[in-house]
């Protein structure tokens, strides 16, 4: 027993030996050093102490900085400590997820005691490598920030580009609501690019977030916006044709409060032609009604002059890729409305003739829907005052209707 207390008592008196030899001498002259001494260590450390190091001077600089708030010297120490931090994946990997975390913690209080720009945009440029696990606390602090900026209409500056750059990295759903209210006010439109980019990536992941965005945008918002998801490589094929389908419906249910002579119009039928474009070319079946509504609608742009002839009959042309019953009744009351317009204009020259490629357009797609319903009418063009090059489309595709 009196062994066994000997060998314990040699063990404590090895303890401070062990703990001292842990301690590098960069850490010893940090402790020792004047303020311009410590930014010479931070500017000099060497990759297994840089942690340790860092975070001492984190603390001299929180524990200071109500003090010598105003001080160069101590932002100049800030600066220089948070620059230290690595940011090479090799590096980082070596960093434990606990120290990361303290290191986030730390910097972000940094953040709010100084308001030394190149040393807030320094924070922001590193603060995504050091979250770890838990991204919680950075999202908070980065939704509190830009929200507040925001709100106060802030000055464009630097630091709020960085910060919307990394949110978009490592953002929540109330991010994608902050950076879509920015995006679309246009308040920092030099960022464009950057917000542009956030954005994207907050929806790639949040189907449900960005169909409430769709539900609650105007018309001209929403076609930017699905544009923007439609040129991006990063969401899916099947994830847009998801927000296609359902944010064209919530803008079909709207559609009635668009008066003719509203600009809101012509957006509505450009946005109505971004996602008839996805929705058809992926041939995405769930929107077979949702396509029938739009193209009602597109009927109705295309009389008034709002979609071009062109236009209006390659959304024809598209439509069958997602066939229906409802979509073949549809087609064939507009060819039977452009039929009723060439019976007429024999006996009225004011009658305006339907334009050519939109009848072929209808003619052809009514043969591929192959819906035997459609008989009578493509039967009647056969024997009305068409082109030649009509009145023979129609005889094939009555060849091709399902009996």
């Amino acid at each position: 027993m009196k062994n066994k207390r000997s060998l314990l008592s040699f063990c404590l008196l090895l303890v401070p030996f062990f703990c001292s030899a842990a301690v590098s001498n960069n850490e010893k002259k940090f402790i020792k050093g004047s303020i311009s001494e410590k930014i010479s260590i931070m500017q000099s450390l060497g990759e297994n102490e840089i942690v340790g190091v860092t975070l001492k001077s984190f603390d001299f600089i929180i524990e200071n900085a109500r003090i010598l708030d105003k001080d160069e010297d101590l932002a100049a120490l800030a600066l220089a400590s948070v620059q230290a931090l690595p940011t090479g994946e090799n590096a980082i990997a070596l960093i434990k997820n606990s120290d990361k975390q303290l290191i986030t913690e730390k910097i972000m209080t940094i953040f709010k005691l100084f308001k030394n720009k190149p040393l807030q945009k320094a924070i922001m440029e590193k603060l995504e490598f050091y979250t770890g696990d838990d991204t919680s606390l950075a999202v908070i602090f980065l939704n509190d920030y830009l929200s507040m900026a925001y709100k106060t209409n802030a000055k464009a500056e630097d630091v709020l580009e960085e910060a919307i750059v990394v949110t978009g990295k490592i953002g929540n759903e109330e991010s994608l609501s902050i950076i879509y209210s920015i995006w679309a006010s246009k308040i920092w439109e030099e960022y464009h690019k950057s917000t542009d980019d956030a954005l994207v990536l907050l929806s790639q992941d949040s189907f449900t977030d960005v169909i409430r965005i769709f539900s609650v945008s105007n018309i001209s918002d929403a076609e930017h916006y699905f544009r923007l998801l439609k040129k991006s490589s990063k969401i899916s094929q099947n994830s847009l044709c998801q927000i296609a389908e359902n944010a064209l419906l919530f803008a079909i249910n709207n559609a009635e409060k668009l008066k003719a002579s509203d600009e809101g119009l012509k957006t509505f039928a450009k946005f109505q032609m971004e996602t008839h474009e996805v929705l058809t070319g992926q041939k995405w079946s769930h929107a077979a009604a949702v396509i029938n509504s739009s193209m009602i609608l597109a009927k109705r742009a295309w009389a008034v002059g709002i979609i071009s002839d062109n236009d209006f009959a390659a959304m024809i042309k598209s439509s069958v890729n997602i066939p229906s019953s409802e979509l073949a009744s549809s087609l064939t009351d507009m060819l039977s409305e452009c039929n009723g317009k060439v019976e007429k204009s024999s006996s009225d020259e004011n009658i305006k003739m339907p334009a050519k490629s939109v009848v072929l357009a209808l003619i052809t797609a009514l043969g591929e829907l192959g819906d035997k319903t459609a008989f009578d009418t493509l039967l009647s063009v056969t024997y009305l005052s068409y082109p030649l090059e009509v009145v023979d489309e129609a005889k094939k595709s009555l060849a091709a209707l399902n009996w």
